[in-house]
């Protein structure tokens, strides 16, 4: 895919430009020579290289080898094994690794506040999908304030995500499960009492006669980041066994 390619290469320009200031000259041709490698395909050989100026403390390679496991690039991939990489360099004060951090947190219902204060700094450096980010939700948090008639639920004003929410997701996307009540009241408290407007939403469905009232939480663009997300849910979202769906699936619920 052209397209696709064509924004890795700008994306990696992006670091080789900042490379070329920042890196530790001891560890720059490793870094370098991990590029190229990433560039030409053979992952294997830049994670190779990127371990080498990691060892150095080079932050920009331990983010890398952090987009090698996210992006499934290596037989080994794993999300925990990104979300560490992404950790060390952030720590190490790469401000863009902040970005992906924070978007694991999101995913296994951490501090919004903190995610958000990342996703910022990354954003301040420059960092496009970080700038994306603020853009998208900025215009989503607009547009769910003013919509607020199917999503209001209380007297005290607060919003929840309903059906109009639901059906503008991917339907390719996956979400997780996590209980089903008979009441909308049992409901909105349990969103209410673990703090989840913003990360859950509902919908209600007739099984055998009966309504309920069925709880999902997030919305993740793969199978494996939905996965993750629910291994790292709390106990008490734990505790009912959550399991994973498709938008699609809940869709054809709320759009009938």
């Amino acid at each position: 895919m052209p397209g696709a390619r064509s924004k890795i290469v700008k994306f990696l320009s992006f670091i080789a430009c900042l490379a070329s200031c920042c890196l530790n000259s001891a560890w720059a041709g490793d870094y370098q020579n991990g590029l190229k490698a990433y560039i030409d395909g053979n992952f294997e050989l830049a994670r190779q290289h990127w371990l080498i100026s990691a060892k150095g403390k080079d932050a920009m390679s331990m983010f890398n080898l952090g987009l090698l496991h996210e992006q499934n690039k290596l037989p080994s991939s794993s999300n925990d094994k990104a979300l560490n990489w992404y950790q060390l360099a952030a720590d190490n004060g790469y401000a863009p690794a902040g970005f992906h951090l924070a978007q694991r947190m999101l995913e296994r219902g951490g501090s919004d506040d903190q995610a958000i204060s990342l996703i910022q700094r990354a954003a301040s450096v420059g960092y496009a999908p970080a700038r994306r980010y603020l853009a998208a939700n900025t215009t989503s948090t607009v547009v769910a304030r003013s919509s607020a008639k199917p999503n209001r639920a209380n007297s005290f004003g607060r919003i929840y995500r309903t059906d109009s929410w639901i059906n503008q997701q991917p339907s390719q996307y996956w979400t997780i499960q996590l209980l089903a009540f008979k009441h909308k009241e049992q409901v909105l408290a349990f969103i209410d009492q673990n703090s989840l407007q913003t990360k859950a939403s509902y919908f209600s469905e007739v099984r055998g006669g009966e309504v309920f009232f069925k709880l999902v939480y997030g919305s993740f663009s793969s199978k494996d980041k939905a996965s993750f997300a629910r291994q790292n849910l709390g106990a008490t979202m734990q505790q009912h066994g959550p399991w994973l769906r498709t938008w699609e699936s809940v869709q054809k619920i709320t759009q009938r």
